[in-house]
């Protein structure tokens, strides 16, 4: 667990500094107000957790002489500018506060390395001490209506259309708490937002054009037969309500798969183990083992060892098919770099018959291990909290895992002939070298410095084009050098299995002003860069050489400078207004987040919405092959359904989508037995049961839960189908 908050530390012990007031405003400002309540001066550290944090303003920090011998430092001016997530269970986009914007006052201990001001994980304790209360009030503008927003995990209290305007909205919190012992999450719904749209921004500092190029994708194409591994993460901190959850989506995502798949589960914690030594047919017995084995499933695996098991998977998945791995962890672990080299070369190795998709369960998940792994697989991640519902996420991904990948994708951004990059002169390069010995008998000169292609013209960010999956937010940005002209429709265009496909998007014909849309695409570039994707590693004309760690830094460096954006390799002076003296150093060091008080998430341009479940109406539901349907046919009837209902419903089909007679099955009906049901005039019983069920799910389900209950149609149609061939072929050879 990464702690954060202010802790000053003496002779290696750690001490807290109070907390005396925390408020969020947004657009969004975080304020915290700490004081120092000792009687000596003391050397502090502060840690804040964020995905894209820009330094503007003269400095980050500011240092005020209020007496002769009392000095205020107030930490400032740093904004943050993300991608709001697509929320793929409501349909909206979801905007989520970390919890460390008002920690909890407490302390953790320390190392003795790095001086002693490197924190130790969950080595934490904490002071029921609290005298404020946490002021949040969030100013939400969108591009068009907003239509609802709600929290799955706080209660809130929202105003819609503020001074008249629609796009606008306000959140405040509808409860007293001192400290977020959870992330705030806010999922909002606007109109339109999932409809494909390309803006450009132009900024007058650089005097380029950036294009952000946005959309939901939908369409069809047919299925293959695949393999599908799901990795489960047992371990102690997946305990009660992640473990519950995942247990719950497991028992789901076996019951939908298709009858002409392969599957396997494995188990991790400090070790794993698997359900199959290989991956079986689904079958009957395959189905009624890995579900009872799902059911049984409790966080007794003790730590969290993800690169075993991921590793096994990989080495002992099949060859003949393509293989996708889900992984359903809290993503608690340290080794994320070790993890997603392991993904990549296998992903490098198969080409495109492997993907890698992954859920992160909990209030606490590791949103780095969780998206950097599916960005390396080339899936993508969905997170879901405890007191939410996933089927639909969980069932997207499947639906998408079970399709072919899409391949050979392409963005015309310009019709212009455009020299993308231009030779960079060897001297300028500082070429990482080995050190020579001046005593030794080899006589072969080390490598000279090659020409690489880097000064760009226009950028793709990110310079691979995503893979696209229906359901999925699709978004990539485009700088173009002043002169450039973009078109007035951006194509995208890509190859399925099924054929060609194609999009024509119009450019938005109002250019927006600012740096906001830049500052996004330029946070991608520095992704590719230290991912190893960027052009440079990836042009052709690059191809064979090796990529100096000297270059890809003083790439990330420039990046930094013009967007003012912090990194591994860039950090920011403090600056006195009044006399420019520099006051302070703010760095960023790998793997570790930098102090900042306020906060700014613009969402006008984010093209994003944000939504979400109340918390007082969710709920969880157990899956359970054994469980009686102890659900009166006069209940079953109403609508709109419960969640509860329609898997209490399923547990009467069979892994091969039929609903076989039984008592339980009569009974749902309020009916006895096969004979109270002549009225149909279906003479075969199970034809009989296979029709009500499936008339049952259409009529009844798929008002509220279709997407949730889809694929077990599915399956039950083609049951139907092979039964009514079957009968059509008994005929002809009888009259034959």
């Amino acid at each position: 667990m990464q702690i954060y908050g202010l802790v000053y530390f003496q002779d290696y012990h750690p001490y807290s500094i109070p907390l005396q007031n925390v408020s969020v405003e947004a657009n969004t400002t975080v304020c915290q107000t700490y004081k120092n309540i000792e009687s000596n001066s003391i050397e502090a550290i502060y840690k804040f957790p964020l995905h894209e944090a820009t330094a503007q303003g003269q400095g980050a920090y500011l240092l005020e002489q209020h007496q002769s011998d009392v000095f205020q430092c107030s930490i400032g001016n740093i904004t943050s500018v993300t991608e709001l997530k697509h929320d793929a269970e409501t349909e909206k986009v979801r905007l989520i506060f970390p919890t460390a914007i008002t920690p909890r006052y407490g302390s953790s201990g320390y190392s003795p390395a790095n001086d002693g001001k490197k924190l130790i994980p969950d080595a934490i304790s904490y002071s029921s001490e609290a005298n404020y209360y946490l002021d949040l009030a969030i100013t939400c503008r969108m591009t068009s209506v907003i239509q609802s927003i709600e929290s799955p995990s706080h209660y809130i209290s929202t105003e819609l259309n503020i001074d008249g305007n629609p796009n606008v909205s306000k959140i405040t919190l509808a409860e007293q708490i001192t400290y977020l012992e959870k992330d705030f999450i806010l999922v909002v719904k606007s109109l339109g937002l999932d409809q494909p749209r390309a803006f450009v921004e132009y900024n007058p500092q650089t005097e380029t054009n950036c294009i952000m190029l946005t959309l939901v994708p939908k369409f069809a194409i047919n299925t293959i037969m695949s393999e599908l591994i799901f990795v489960i993460d047992r371990s102690d901190s997946m305990l009660d309500g992640p473990m519950k959850k995942a247990s719950e989506a497991l028992q789901l995502l076996l019951r939908s798969l298709p009858e002409d798949c392969f599957f396997n589960v494995i188990s991790f914690g400090s070790h794993f183990d698997s359900l199959f030594e290989k991956s079986q047919p689904y079958s009957e017995n395959s189905f009624l083992k890995a579900l009872k084995h799902s059911q049984e499933m409790t966080a007794n695996y003790g730590g969290t060892e993800i690169y075993n098991p991921i590793k096994w998977a990989f080495d002992n998945s099949r060859n003949d098919m393509p293989s996708s791995v889900f992984l359903l962890t809290d993503g608690r672990v340290n080794n994320v770099n070790q993890i997603v080299e392991l993904i990549k070369s296998c992903e490098e190795k198969k080409k495109d018959d492997v993907r890698f998709f992954s859920i992160g369960i909990g209030d606490s998940v590791s949103h780095n291990l969780v998206e950097y792994v599916s960005r390396a697989g080339k899936g993508y991640a969905e997170f879901v909290t405890n007191n939410e519902r996933m089927d639909k996420k969980i069932l997207g991904m499947l639906k998408n895992a079970i399709k072919p990948p899409i391949k050979d994708y392409n963005i015309t951004w310009t019709n212009q002939i455009v020299e993308d990059v231009l030779p960079m002169e060897s001297e300028s390069v500082d070429v990482d070298k080995p050190t020579i010995s001046l005593f030794s008998d080899n006589s072969t000169p080390p490598q000279v410095a090659q020409n690489f292609f880097t000064n760009i013209k226009i950028q793709q960010a990110p310079f691979l084009i995503p893979p696209i999956y229906p359901g999925v937010r699709f978004i990539v940005y485009y700088i173009l050098e002043k002169g450039i002209e973009a078109c007035k429709e951006i194509i995208l265009s890509a190859n399925s299995h099924d054929g060609p496909m194609k999009l024509l998007i119009p450019l938005d014909p109002v250019t927006l002003q600012g740096s906001k849309i830049h500052t996004l695409a330029a946070r991608k570039l520095i992704q590719d860069l230290d991912d190893g994707n960027s052009l440079i590693h990836k042009h052709q004309r690059n191809n064979g050489k090796p990529i100096p760690v000297s270059l890809i830094r003083e790439q990330i460096v420039k990046l930094g400078i013009t967007y003012n954006l912090v990194s591994k390799y860039t950090s920011f002076l403090a600056i006195d207004e009044r006399d420019n003296k520099v006051v302070a150093e703010t760095q960023s060091f790998p793997n570790q987040r930098i102090s900042i008080m306020s906060l700014d998430i613009p969402t006008q341009h984010c093209s994003s919405t944000i939504s979400s479940y109340n918390a007082a109406e969710s709920f969880s539901f157990s899956i359970s092959s054994s469980e009686e349907p102890a659900i009166l046919a006069t209940s079953v009837k109403m609508k709109p359904p419960k969640i509860e209902t329609l898997y209490s419903f399923l547990n009467f089909q069979s892994f091969d989508g039929l609903f076989l007679p039984s008592e339980k099955f009569y009974s749902w009906f309020g009916k006895n037995d096969f004979k109270d049901f002549e009225i149909i005039r279906i003479k075969n019983e199970r034809v009989l049961c296979l029709a009500l069920a499936m008339a049952y799910l259409e009529l009844i389900m798929f008002e509220t839960f279709k997407e949730e209950c889809e694929m077990c149609y599915e399956k039950s149609k083609k049951s139907f189908e092979k039964r009514k061939k079957a009968k059509e072929w008994v005929n002809k050879w009888a009259n034959e």
